[in-house]
């Protein structure tokens, strides 16, 4: 660990990410949790609650 002050090497800040679990490999592709197919699986399901709370209400 660096102290507060001390400048980090590329190499340092490279590992702390993968400890981390972080990748910064620059391809451009989006995070799986933002992936198409989720989103619209997300999205549904958030219709079907709306839909469903509103007949809970009317009826």
């Amino acid at each position: 660990m660096s102290k507060l002050g001390d400048v980090e090497s590329e190499e340092e800040i490279r590992e702390e990410m993968e400890e981390l679990g972080v990748s910064n490999d620059t391809t451009g592709s989006p995070d799986v949790l933002m992936s198409g197919p989720v989103i619209q699986v997300t999205v549904i399901i958030l219709v079907v609650l709306l839909v469903a709370g509103a007949l809970l209400l009317v009826f």
